[in-house]
């Protein structure tokens, strides 16, 4: 029985020390986590709305779509941004880096909640206990305590304990954690500000893809038209020295004009033939620029409508401070660019607050069940028991010293702060230079094209008046040549003047802000 009561002894002391030895992984994992506040307003998540965060369902992806353009619908510019939208995959990786913005930004409001983490073991081994010892408890105060209990006093004074046991165990180990943050003067709250503000400007991002798209389509679309502007003043001019070319071998073969008077007819003519396939190569080129900004096939080709040049012109009636005014109000590269600012502020704050203290609610439940076998111990050869321990505390985490890591931390969202300050001023600055670069350009392109549709007039009939008085002998062959090049130069000019309308005010529109990503039955938001 003394055997018996040592082992039981050792065993007791043992398992009592299991629960706290179990517990203390599980507590080093929860200081890992930072659980929800409770009722205070300062550490409770922001309220969504939708100046503040766009949620998920605000920012759906434009499908994978398989749209193309009908060859049998002449397609206006908005079929066209429509298009390109739905298929572009530009907007589409905004589209992600939007969605993963946003679940950022729910990853950092978990830290208002309480985290709950569940523990289970179970396992076995061998054991083997050694005891050297020399009973003296003639000093013992209370006999009746557990060393009375487990050694009584049939034990006698100053004798040898030696005692050797072994066995084989099983141990089940079962439990659950909970920790809350209660309170941490506001840190969650300036992250989770934080987090909404990046994301709001991942939204801002992608909405700035669709005008860039739209931007790159109109310039495309433009571009096209001009080409094809000047494909056709190359292939008028084709015809007509062809016509002169005509002209002066009627009047070589009368004898009228001399050989090289002939000579510079055909050279005239070859020369607009290579004019003319100069143009056509531009032409190309610029369905292949379109085809790229919509993401279609570079060979695909499909009707286009002709722009309405003169209602163009109307948008550059505002003056050039609504324009400012609605970049600098508007334009979502802007807008992001200020949200930046806004989350280095929150974490400015956060970096702040997070050096100061923190009370946490910490909650234990767990259950230890051990049974073992035994041996050199007599007649008991295996014995076992269960403990439950159920306990909360509430504990006061600060951070005194941490080798200058919280001051250092500081600094660097500082100095992150300043530097998002400046990005944006920058920003606006260039924002304000693009406006006043564009809208002079458009008003001088406005200029260009009027003179240029006169130039086109007198020079055409010019070379109508020229020809006839050629083919009456009245004009030498050069005039006409001169008055021949003239005409098509000014159609070129009207052509060049009409795209830097169109392009400039396009510019115009989209450093202001307002240029329009979408036609109509735009993709979900």
């Amino acid at each position: 029985m003394r055997n018996l009561g040592r082992l039981f002894f050792f065993l007791l002391t043992a398992t009592l020390c299991c629960p706290t030895l179990a517990a203390d992984p599980q507590q080093k994992k929860q200081k890992k986590i930072s659980p929800p506040a409770p009722t205070s307003s300062e550490n409770q998540p922001a309220k969504k709305s939708g100046k503040d965060l766009r949620s998920s369902r605000d920012v759906r992806a434009l499908p994978v779509s398989t749209v193309f353009p009908d060859p049998a619908h002449q397609h206006q510019l908005p079929d066209l941004i429509d298009i390109a939208q739905r298929r572009n995959r530009t907007t589409r990786a905004s589209w992600e880096k939007a969605r993963a913005a946003t679940a950022a930004s729910g990853v950092v409001a978990s830290e208002f909640y309480p985290m709950l983490a569940v523990m289970a073991s179970y396992g076995g081994g061998f054991w083997d206990f050694n005891l050297d010892a020399n009973n003296n408890l003639s000093g013992l105060k209370n006999q009746a305590g557990l060393l009375g209990a487990v050694f009584s006093d049939a034990i006698p004074q100053d004798i040898s304990l030696d005692q050797k046991a072994a066995g084989f165990y099983r141990s089940l180990n079962t439990g659950a954690a909970l920790r809350w943050m209660l309170f941490d003067f506001g840190t969650r709250a300036a992250r989770h500000d934080a987090s909404k503000k990046i994301a709001l400007a991942a939204n801002f991002a992608f909405d700035a893809s669709h005008q860039t798209v739209a931007y790159e389509v109109t310039q495309s679309y433009y571009a096209i038209l001009a080409a094809r502007r000047q494909t056709a003043a190359a292939t008028s001019s084709a015809r007509s020295a062809d016509e002169v070319e005509k002209a002066a071998q009627a009047r070589f073969d009368q004898g009228l004009i001399t050989e090289p008077s002939l000579l510079q007819a055909r050279q005239a003519k070859a020369q607009s033939s290579y004019a003319l396939a100069t143009a056509r190569s531009s032409e190309e080129l610029a369905w292949i620029d379109l085809t790229s900004a919509m993401n279609l096939p570079p060979e695909t080709r499909f009707p286009l409508a002709p722009a309405n040049f003169s209602a163009i012109r109307k948008q550059l009636q505002k003056p050039i401070d609504d324009f400012i005014r609605s970049a600098l109000n508007d334009r979502p590269d802007l807008q992001a660019k200020a949200a930046i600012v806004q989350a280095r502020e929150a974490e400015l704050r956060a970096s702040r607050s997070d050096s100061l203290p923190k009370l946490s609610l910490l909650g234990v439940a767990a259950y230890n069940r051990f049974d073992t076998t035994t041996q050199n111990t007599g007649p008991l050869d295996s014995f076992g028991f269960g403990l439950q321990n159920y306990g909360g505390f509430l504990t006061v985490e600060w951070p005194v010293f941490t080798g200058f890591a919280e001051e250092n931390r500081t600094r660097a969202a500082d100095a992150a702060k300043a530097a998002a300050t400046e990005e944006l001023a920058l920003a606006k600055e260039k924002t304000i230079s693009e406006i006043w670069r564009a809208y002079t350009h458009a008003k001088n392109a406005i200029a260009r094209n009027e003179a240029a549709e006169a130039f086109q007039s007198a020079a055409r009939a010019t070379y109508e008046s020229m020809l006839a008085n050629f083919e009456q002998g009245l004009v030498p062959i050069q005039d006409l040549l001169l008055a021949r090049t003239a005409e098509t130069q000014a159609q070129m000019l009207v052509a060049e003047s009409e795209y830097a309308i169109a392009s400039s005010l396009a510019t115009l529109a989209f450093g202001s802000g307002t240029i329009q990503p979408h036609k109509k039955n735009p993709p979900p938001r």
